[in-house]
């Protein structure tokens, strides 16, 4: 029976060696079964567990080999013992298990730091204070792991310190040092100086940065390489962190159906492996699924993620937004940027160019301006080709919300160029839409036409169902350019703005201009209104639908209100309002409709919104109204009934 055992014992230490996972773990599974196995001999049976995916018996196995190494005096062992139980149980939130391990590890090792387990239990605490945004202390720590790890030749301690000081650097907006001390440490795991868990963090670390500096053809020889790391050590620990990363490539690849593939197999992984970042892939697979289309899916994932503890952005707010919420992703990616974590603030630069859309679809273009400042010192720190695409891309977005179409068009031509340069086709089309907009605002329709049908033949190769039929509307909504519409017409104007000029001077009163015809440009773009003409200090717009038209209104003189309350001034607005068919003809409307809506306008005092009969109705609302009265407008054969909105809050 000795004999036996011995053969099983060996055989299953063999198989350890050449990785064979599953084998090794059967064989000295049986072997233990017959005969208490060594200290040594424990570990080996927690580490194939662990690699075969057998987790019960991971932990059993660590926690027996720490015992066995206590026992016979080896504190050392013992003590990367209770390293490899807090790693472990740190990846599935077991925070109470995870702290009595790390000091039980310290207990162990008292005051005999100078040594390689030390400095991995260094590095678990420099890790803690990067969770808690802590970037000093961090940087301290892994400075000091480092230089321990110099005098005692400890390669696996060293190279998770470079790693770990890396991504400090590149917080530290030292992106260039930060990527030179992070290649080392993936020099040392590719020569085989770390352990097999060691190597597998640092390719997923270095993926993780690759991706925060924009830099996504990095990332994605990267991911590459860490796949046939997997499949060559035959582990399973590290493919569905390694798989995430995939479905992130694949995603800004435009290969939605692959992305999605791999999302779902990382979930399925991790959620076994990994717990703790297990929603970090549901995220992604949001993600995916809300640029497919699928606002539901979308909506399931993200929910599922945030029942798990972890804020899917900037994906949760862009799909409120898609939902037609802006005031709530605006509240949430407000809330995300807020978050002090190291995790947030290395992927700061996804979170800005989100931010920037839903507060311009807000009507907020003071917070825009902010975000792209911030976005585009961002580019500029990470040198990456997609910060400077989306920083591009973000900046003739607020060009257009600003009434600069011409600044947009250059903005937006260099940020798709370098869309290109990331081969990043979702976005390309993105910024393909945007660009069609301001050719139409310029006048160039056949330009929009065009931008638009390679936008929308761009999302229907990706199997982007949502923007492909959003394109689509688009592109219909032109091809009728000359039919019949029914539209809110809305005009605004600045009244006794002669007066205010006088008053003013002309310098002052061309700044209060600008800043009037920002304001109120931001309130229409955030209700979807589109801007007919502007024509001196007053606005011709159009809504698709009345309840949009008059909350715009509304929204208008409120704001007019709070500033004026605020700051001692803003201009007074009269605003009227009327529902009709008209001829819509090259971005322009005419009709008889148009000529009622004007006159409307004209009746309003400063400070007032007048709203047609037929508009009211229309809105499906109730708006609190007074003053209901039957005018005589100039031109018209018969009396227009219209009402004032009453708006203060």
């Amino acid at each position: 029976m000795e004999q036996a055992t011995g053969s099983v014992l060996e055989r299953g230490r063999e198989a350890f060696d050449q990785r064979v996972w599953n084998e090794a773990f059967e064989l000295l599974c049986a072997a233990d079964r017959e005969h208490s196995l060594t200290a040594d001999d424990l570990a080996r049976l927690a580490e194939s567990a662990r690699w075969s995916a057998n987790y019960d018996a991971m932990f059993n196995g660590y926690e027996r080999a720490e015992a066995a190494y206590s026992r016979a005096g080896n504190r050392r062992r013992a003590a990367r013992m209770a390293f490899e139980l807090t790693i472990e149980h740190y990846f599935r939130r077991n925070e109470a298990a995870m702290m009595g391990w790390f000091s039980r590890a310290g207990s162990l090792l008292a005051d005999d730091t100078e040594c390689e387990e030390h400095g991995l239990l260094v590095w678990c605490q420099a890790r803690m204070m990067m969770d808690l945004g802590k970037i000093d202390e961090a940087r301290r720590l892994f400075e000091e792991i480092l230089a321990l790890a110099g005098r005692v030749d400890a390669p696996e301690v060293e190279a998770i310190a470079r790693n770990g000081l890396g991504h400090v650097y590149i917080l530290e907006g030292k992106v260039g040092e930060g990527l030179k001390l992070i290649d080392e440490s993936n020099a040392a795991a590719l020569g085989g100086g770390t352990q097999l868990w060691t190597a597998g963090m640092i390719y997923c670390s270095t993926i993780w940065a690759c991706r925060n500096i924009g830099d996504w053809r990095r990332a994605s020889e990267w991911t590459d390489s860490s796949i046939r790391w997997c499949e060559r050590e035959s582990v399973s620990h590290f493919p569905g962190l390694c798989r995430f990363h995939r479905a992130e490539v694949l995603r800004i690849r435009g290969a939605l159906d692959d992305a999605e593939r791999d999302a779902l197999a990382a979930i399925e992984e991790l959620t076994a492996a990994n717990p703790r970042d297990a929603p970090w892939a549901l995220g992604e697979l949001g993600e995916i699924r809300r640029r497919r289309g699928d606002l539901d899916g979308a909506a399931r994932a993200f929910r599922r993620a945030v029942e798990l503890g972890f804020e899917p952005q900037p994906g949760l707010a862009l799909l409120r937004l898609d939902e037609g919420k802006p005031a709530v992703a605006l509240r949430s990616i407000i809330d995300a940027l807020a978050e002090e974590g190291a995790f947030i603030r290395e992927g700061r630069g996804y979170l800005l160019p989100a931010q920037l859309t839903i507060a311009i679809a807000s009507g907020d273009l003071e917070l825009a301006r902010a975000a792209l400042v911030e976005l585009e010192q961002h580019a500029k720190q990470s040198g990456g080709s997609a910060f400077r695409a989306s920083a591009a891309c973000a900046a003739g977005e607020l060009a257009l919300a600003e009434g600069d179409p011409a600044g947009a068009l250059s903005a937006l031509r260099r940020g798709i160029r370098n869309w290109h340069d990331v081969d990043a086709p979702y976005e390309i089309g993105q910024a393909r839409v945007a660009l069609a907009r301001a050719y139409r605002a310029l006048g160039a329709d056949d330009d929009a036409v065009m931008e638009l049908q390679v936008a929308r033949d761009t999302f229907d190769r990706l199997g982007a169902r949502g923007a492909s039929d959003r394109v689509a509307a688009m592109l219909e909504s032109a091809a009728k350019h000359e039919m019949r519409a029914v539209r809110t017409f809305v005009f605004t104007d600045i009244v006794d703005s002669t007066k205010l000029v006088e008053l003013l001077g002309d310098d002052a009163w061309e700044n209060l201009l600008a800043w009037h015809d920002r304001t109120l440009r931001g309130c229409f773009t955030a209700h979807g209104g589109e801007e007919v003409k502007h024509e001196g200090d007053g606005f011709f717009v159009a809504f698709a639908d009345a309840d949009t038209a008059l909350r715009c209104a509304v929204e208008v003189q409120r704001t007019l209100a709070s500033h004026r309350r605020d700051h001692g001034f803003a201009p007074q607005v009269r605003i009227g309002a009327h529902i009709a068919e008209a001829t819509a003809r090259r971005g322009d409307y005419g009709g008889r409709g148009v000529h009622v809506a004007a006159r409307v306008g004209a009746v309003a005092d400063g400070g007032e919104i007048v709203a047609s009969r037929e508009t009211l109705l229309a809105a499906g609302r109730e708006f609190q109204t007074s003053d209901i009265r039957a005018l005589e407008l100039k031109g018209l054969s018969a009396p227009v009934d219209v009402a004032t909105i009453a708006w203060r809050e």
